[in-house]
This record gives structure tokens, sequence and C-alpha cells, in this order.
């Protein structure tokens, strides 16, 4: 629900996400989940497109994360070796670890380059 007024803070508090015009009422402010700074309604537009990249890395980070994991425990914990006969020491264990969180951190980052697709001038 979008609003501004006095009359919206109720309805912006029940919406599953209350969006708010930055010039309305303290109140409708208050009750938002989501300010809009402008006065714009192209902004609601941009705040999804936002939102869904940000949901899509999450779950892009999470099955990153959960494969290199599936792959990198099991050789590491030692429970290949009678097929390989190789185990991973713990230090390069422990690096490639820190390899996985830098990875999954990097891609986070990449959210800085996200482009608003409703940008008006």
């Amino acid at each position: 629900f979008v609003g501004d007024g006095i009359n919206d803070a109720a309805a912006l508090t029940q919406a599953d996400i209350g969006i708010a015009v930055g010039a309305g009422t303290e109140v409708a402010l208050q009750s938002a989940d989501v300010v809009l700074i402008q006065n714009n309604l192209y902004d609601v537009l941009a705040m999804l497109s936002l939102s869904t990249a940000t949901l899509q890395r999450i779950k892009a980070n999470f099955v990153w994360a959960f494969g290199y994991n599936v792959v990198a425990i099991p050789i590491a914990s030692g429970m290949v070796y009678p097929l390989l006969r190789f185990q991973l020491p713990p230090l390069a264990a422990g690096i490639s670890m820190i390899c996985s969180s830098l990875t999954v951190l990097a891609c986070s980052l990449s959210l800085n380059f996200w482009k608003n697709p409703y940008q008006h001038e």
C-alpha cells in the first residue's frame, strides 16, 4: 500500500509492505515499512526492482555456498579419503572456507552496480 496522509497510517501498518511518500505526514512516515524520499511514484517501481534483484542475489549466494559446502566439507573432513586417497590439510580447508565467504561477499557487493530501470529525469 502506498500512502502519504494521516488517514493512510492504519492501512500502511496493516499492509504487507507499507510505502510512504516522503512529503507525507509524520504518522504515515512512522507507520510505513519503506519511505520514499522523493515524491515520485516511479520510485515504487525502482524499489520493487531493487528488492527483486536483492532476493535473486540472496538465492544465488545460498546456492553457491550450499554447493560449495556439499563438495568441500567431505573433502576437508576426510570422508572421501578411502575413495580418492586425498585429504585436504586443515590450513587449506580453512583458507578455502575464507575464499567461499569472500565469494559470497563479492557477489553481494555487486548489488552496488544495480541500475535503476525506471530512472527519471
